[in-house]
């Protein structure tokens, strides 16, 4: 038994280690978009060969880590047949049968000769009537049953519940500012809308008065909810983990209201600039100057502004990619998307001007749109943390087996008290457009 404990520890030690392995191995691939972005942005000999040196780092490093926990994982496959080996051994040991003495002293030698774990189990099976196999191998060892041998039913295999392509959520959400208002009615952001104007003055006489404007935002709470149901029995007919499945739907769920009220609140912000356009059809207002346009129109006079990012539909990405050049037909934009996150990546001109893009199917496409007198609000370029939400508590799901107890249902909840709006001034540039 002492032998079967320190296998277990080693065995227990060998996947804590594998389950550190692969959170490593899984945030390389944030490292390989930062390099990416490196590799792309590189111009000089020195910024190229410092990037070479970055890739060989990274594939370094993710060789060894791979290797090695390819090295673990054999090695603990070989410990889990050792440790069943060993069980089995016990197993055998304990169970034999203590010979052929009679009476009293033999039945005394019987007990002398059990192991507590064994005595334990001939107790249960005299208290109860029951035994359980918990050495699957040495039980099929013993009775010699095949699985070719007639009347045996081999069980079907199931693998992980695989989402859809395309399940992604816009990252805008994880991009803009968070606070924590729990506990709070109400929650009020300060801003400053003018500055102090100062003015030639006269020696001996007053300055001209002058004085700083400033405003405030409130977010109040709202709430977001969603229910649903899982059967209890699940958990007894699948190995799959549906109610967990159910939970990060839920996640989902919520997550898209949020992003979808995050947006909304940018567009009707009046802290916001605009940059006009006007044309008879969305899709002919893509020109191979226009996303330079919008990135120079953010900002004051005296600055471009920088961590900024393009928020727009999927439709106008597309928009984008189809620009061609006239003299050669050359795509005037490069797309390079984040091999970590689906829904961002960069946008590049042939000029070298760039930026970050974020997909959100809850912006109006400017190339679908077709314009009338009125302006309508599209894609917006800015500083994601220049819109600010406040939660209330944060984002719950709890499961409840009382509610449908009797229906023999596990009720699933989800919610999320939040408020989002632009609390800096000028914090993004909005695109409008409307016909001539």
């Amino acid at each position: 038994m002492l032998k079967i404990m320190v296998l277990r520890k080693r065995h227990e030690k060998m996947l804590e280690e594998a389950k550190q392995l692969r959170s490593k191995i899984s945030g390389f691939k944030s490292r390989e978009a930062d390099v990416a972005a490196q590799v792309e942005a590189a111009s000089t000999d020195e910024e190229i060969t410092a990037a070479a040196a970055a890739v060989e780092e990274l594939e370094k490093a993710q060789k060894s880590a791979k290797e090695r926990l390819a090295t673990i994982i054999e090695e603990a496959e070989a410990l889990q047949q050792e440790i069943a080996d060993a069980e089995a051994a016990a197993s055998s040991a304990a169970g034999g049968d203590g010979g052929e003495d009679g009476g009293d002293e033999g039945e005394a030698r019987s007990r002398r000769s059990m192991s507590p774990d064994f005595r334990r189990r001939c107790q249960d099976f005299q208290r109860t009537g029951k035994h359980t196999y918990r050495n699957a191998k040495s039980f099929v060892t013993r009775t010699a049953v095949l699985s070719s041998s007639t009347g045996v039913i081999g069980p079907t295999g199931v693998s992980g519940i695989n989402d859809p392509v395309g399940n992604t959520i816009s990252d805008f959400l994880d991009l803009i500012k968070i606070t924590d208002c729990t506990g709070m009615a109400s929650y009020k952001v300060a801003y400053l809308s003018t500055d102090m104007t100062a003015a030639a003055g006269t020696e001996g006489a007053v300055p001209t008065e002058s004085e700083p404007g400033f405003g405030s935002v409130e977010l109040t709470p709202s709430l977001t909810s969603l229910i649903s149901y899982v059967s209890r029995e699940i958990r007894k007919q699948s190995p799959l983990d549906y109610e967990a499945k159910v939970r990060e739907s839920a996640t989902r769920a919520l997550r898209r209201v949020l992003s979808k009220n995050a947006v909304d609140a940018v567009l009707a912000s009046t802290l916001n600039t605009t940059f006009a356009l006007t044309g008879a059809a969305g899709s002919a207002l893509f020109t191979p100057h226009l996303l330079s346009d919008i990135i120079l129109a953010y900002g004051g006079d005296e600055g471009v502004e920088g961590a900024a990012t393009l928020v727009l539909n999927k439709a106008d990405l597309k928009a984008f990619a189809s620009v061609r050049g006239t003299n050669e037909y050359l795509p005037v934009y490069s797309i390079i998307p984040d091999s970590a996150n689906p829904s961002s990546g960069v946008i590049k001109d042939n000029n070298g001007l760039s930026c970050r893009y974020c997909l959100n199917k809850n912006v109006t496409a400017l190339s679908s749109l077709t314009p009338t007198t009125t302006a309508k609000k599209t894609m917006f370029y800015g500083n994601p943390q220049c819109c600010e939400m406040g939660l209330w508590g944060g984002v719950e799901i709890d499961v409840n087996d009382g509610y449908k107890f009797g229906e023999g249902l596990l009720t699933i909840r989800g919610e999320v008290m939040a408020d989002q709006d632009v609390t800096v001034p000028n914090g993004f540039v909005v695109v409008t457009a409307k016909s001539a």
